[in-house]
């Protein structure tokens, strides 16, 4: 998907009630609200030993990471793009089974993705990523138009089709579309197998990178990932993916990429820094998806609780949860409001009693669970290492690394099976 002004490959769409997004970085900029009297809640999520571990295997994986990408830039410097055979073929084949989607917001398109038809119980449907569709207030579907024009004149001069959002599933970045009255001759899509998918292999993808219209793209599998891990700025995402090199661009989010057979074995996704470094998401999850009942799909609501005839307070205390892992006691932490939306969402902790926080534990979705523990090691007013407890289960699964300190993430590691052991590091 791309923005008409920036070019990013996705839509990030923000609630206005003057609400920020929740960043734990955030916190000492943040205005300290009182004192806390309580134990806020349940968690063994904090591991300061482990910490210098952390930095120290950051460090080493950094020296090993620089000398394979020199290795593997020396190795493509002079790669050149193969012909395929057949490949005209699939062209044909699939042109007018893929569309492009118009995110708009406030009646104007503000971000375009693609997508590609499927039959469903009967029905032609059209499957997309999540965030080609997220935050929009509608819709909109073109076909391929008989004679090519470019991104302006179809949007403006040609008819579309309204779209309804059916279901998504955030965690895979899918959704489907349902448009009423596709014409019928339009080809859905055949499925191949993940488990088929070999390095090497030739694939295909369409779709509409920059804005430019049903581009074909070919190339090579790189490599299959199972169970891979990614993230956007405000999500994070796992499913299985393919690696290609084929060139994939902003705007070609939610297009689908096909085999030499014309079989669709993923949905173009996300790309990665570096050269020719683009992932789809694997069929098989694809195929689940389409399988999954269609759960409500709901909206946020303003968070903001006014305290009536009490000055200008916003404040809302949450209740204390309990669990049988013991809690945090926050008796001497102060109060922070991240986002500034009125509700507590994270404690400081000043354990020396030098008034430098060296602890900071946040609760980013407010349901009055701590997700996120920060530690500035140093009391330099940087968090080195963020602690991350993605699935809400009290242990520590991934963590953020600042190894520069100058307040941007370079390192996110990752513990998949939770047994304090970190399984893998990924420079950002």
């Amino acid at each position: 998907m791309r923005f008409f002004k920036n070019f990013y490959l996705i839509i990030f769409i923000f609630f206005t009630f003057n609400v920020q997004a929740f960043d734990i970085r955030n916190i000492n900029k943040s205005k300290i609200v009182s004192q806390a009297n309580y134990n806020v809640n349940d968690t063994n999520l904090i591991d300061n030993k482990n910490a210098d571990k952390i930095l120290g295997d950051v460090n080493s994986l950094n020296e090993a990471l620089n000398e394979k990408s020199k290795e593997i830039q020396n190795n493509n410097k002079d790669r050149s793009q193969p012909k395929y055979k057949g490949a005209e073929d699939i062209y044909e084949y699939y042109i007018n089974s893929v569309v492009f989607i118009g995110n708009l917001k406030n009646n104007k398109v503000n971000g375009i993705g693609s997508g590609f038809v499927i039959k469903d119980k009967g029905e032609l449907k059209i499957i997309t990523n999540w965030h080609v569709v997220e935050g929009a207030d509608s819709l909109s579907v073109w076909l391929k138009p008989k004679k090519m024009v470019d991104e302006n004149f179809l949007i403006n001069k040609v008819d579309s089709y309204s779209a309804k959002l059916i279901k998504v599933n955030k965690t895979k970045d899918l959704a489907m579309l349902k448009v009423e009255n596709l014409p019928l001759k339009i080809k859905p899509v055949n499925y191949g197998k993940f488990m088929n998918v070999r390095p090497g292999q030739n694939v295909f993808a369409i779709g509409h990178p920059e804005g430019l219209l049903w581009t074909f793209s070919p190339g090579f599998v790189s490599q299959v990932r199972p169970n891979y891990d990614w993230r956007y700025k405000d999500s994070r995402h796992k499913a299985n993916v393919i690696q290609t090199d084929a060139n994939i661009n902003p705007g070609n989010s939610g297009g689908p990429l096909f085999n030499k057979d014309k079989e669709l074995i993923g949905v173009n996704t996300f790309t990665a820094e570096g050269e020719g470094l683009n992932f789809a998401i694997a069929i098989d999850d694809v195929i689940d998806f389409i399988k999954e009942k269609p759960k409500p799909i709901k909206k946020k609501k303003n968070p903001y609780i006014k305290k009536k005839d009490k000055g200008n307070t916003w404040i809302k205390k949450k209740e204390k949860k309990t669990s049988n892992k013991g809690s945090v006691n926050l008796s001497d932490a102060r109060e922070v409001d991240v986002n500034k939306n009125g509700v507590i969402d994270a404690w400081l902790v000043d354990d020396n009693n030098n008034n430098i926080y060296e602890v900071a534990y946040g609760d980013e979705n407010e349901d009055g669970i701590i997700e996120i523990v920060a530690i500035d090691k140093n009391e330099d007013g940087n968090f080195e290492i963020i602690l991350l407890d993605t699935n809400n289960n009290g242990n520590a699964d991934e963590a953020e690394i600042d190894e520069d300190e100058d307040g941007k993430v370079d390192v996110i590691a990752y513990d998949f099976n939770e047994d304090g052991e970190w399984d893998k590091f990924e420079n950002i």
